[in-house]
């Protein structure tokens, strides 16, 4: 098969995708979503900072509470050739903020497999932490600055690299090191999956697959999407077991009103989800109580899922909500941290915030 015919065979799957997301957005827009509260008001939490030397500090994409250490991550890769994939562990001081401890070295990429592993998320179950990349493909962005050819270059090329398939389980030590690591790849299952496998070839924010979210609950992984967002809004969650992924998966359904996941974290009663837009649309960042099961309308369904609204986040200029952390939970209420991407040193929040209500 030719190049030009390869090219435009990607360019058709793609605007019929667009055109899936855009009509996505609009019916979610009119759904009379009875799974979601309305009336939620905006947070209003406390500012905090990070302390010491943050890598990648405007890259901040994931945040995560193990033992009494709070753990970041970025998107983007450092290093003198910007291959080294790090995650920083922070402890809490008197005043609340949070300075950094160490270090650890998570994946030295390269110009074969490529030089970012794009961090999206941590779970962390026992003494293991789980460490997902995003598993998506990139569009280069447009730029005035450059020539008409530039640009057009820039829409034709597609770029896939392998360092972003991997999701690495971690084992800590009592002193916060590294004694085991495990890595797979899902790459294979969304490519044999019926559902995902059409999303596959299509760039992240162009609804193309894309991982932001993982949370880890009795023994199984949820793996949150932010692309892609499906018809009537439904946005697909991946339930595996990390031994036996192909195995085990399945996928689970929520409906955001066209939003995308952004994080997941995992609570006594379900799961924190953190949603947002997919690509660079108008939308609220939200944050929502689901309880874990398929939300999937439909008569003679087995799950009765339920999904709540909680809040509206408001990011800072230029900063996309990317990270919550739970940091505690009590039986009124969550406290959660929530790290924002594209702002200095992820211009991090604490929030408190209420426990899900009877259901109207």
């Amino acid at each position: 098969m030719s190049s030009c015919l390869t090219n435009w065979l990607v360019y058709v799957r793609t605007m019929k995708c667009n055109i899936m997301l855009s009509t996505a957005l609009a019916a979610a827009a009119q759904l009379p979503l009875s799974s979601v509260a309305t009336g939620a008001e905006t947070a209003t939490g406390r500012s905090l900072a990070f302390h010491g030397e943050i890598l990648a500090d405007n890259d901040i994409s994931a945040a995560i509470l193990f033992r009494d250490m709070l753990i970041i991550g970025a998107d983007e890769a450092v290093g003198t050739k910007t291959n080294e994939n790090y995650i920083q562990l922070l402890r809490r001081e008197a005043s609340g903020d949070y300075r950094t401890v160490s270090n650890i070295l998570v994946y030295r990429g390269d110009k074969h497999a490529g030089k970012e592993l794009d961090i999206e998320g941590f779970a962390v179950e026992g003494e293991h932490l789980y460490v997902i990349g995003s598993h998506s493909l990139t569009r280069k962005r447009l730029k005035e600055s450059h020539s008409y050819e530039e640009n057009l270059k820039r829409l034709t090329q597609i770029k896939q690299e392998n360092s972003r398939y991997q999701l690495f389980r971690l084992t800590l030590d009592a002193t916060h090191q590294v004694s085991h690591r495990d890595q797979i790849s899902l790459a294979a299952i969304f490519n044999n999956d019926p559902l995902l496998s059409r999303f596959t070839t299509i760039p992240s924010k162009e609804n193309g697959i894309d991982i932001e979210g993982i949370a880890a609950k009795d023994g199984l992984l949820y793996l949150g999407f932010r692309g892609p967002v499906l018809r009537d809004g439904y946005v697909p969650v991946m339930q595996l077991a990390f031994n036996k992924p192909a195995e085990s998966y399945k996928l689970l359904f929520v409906n955001l009103a066209g939003r995308g996941i952004r994080d997941l974290a995992a609570v006594s009663d379900g799961f924190l989800i953190l949603a947002g837009p997919v690509g660079d649309e108008q939308v609220s960042y939200q944050l929502l109580h689901w309880n874990g099961k398929d939300c999937l309308t439909g008569s003679g369904r087995k799950e009765s899922g339920k999904l709540q609204l909680l809040t509206e986040i408001t990011p800072p200029e230029g900063g996309k909500a990317e990270g919550l952390a739970l940091l505690s939970e009590t039986a009124q209420a969550y406290e959660v941290l929530i790290v924002f991407d594209g702002a200095r040193n992820g211009a991090p929040v604490r929030h408190t915030i209420h426990r899900p209500g009877p259901k109207q």
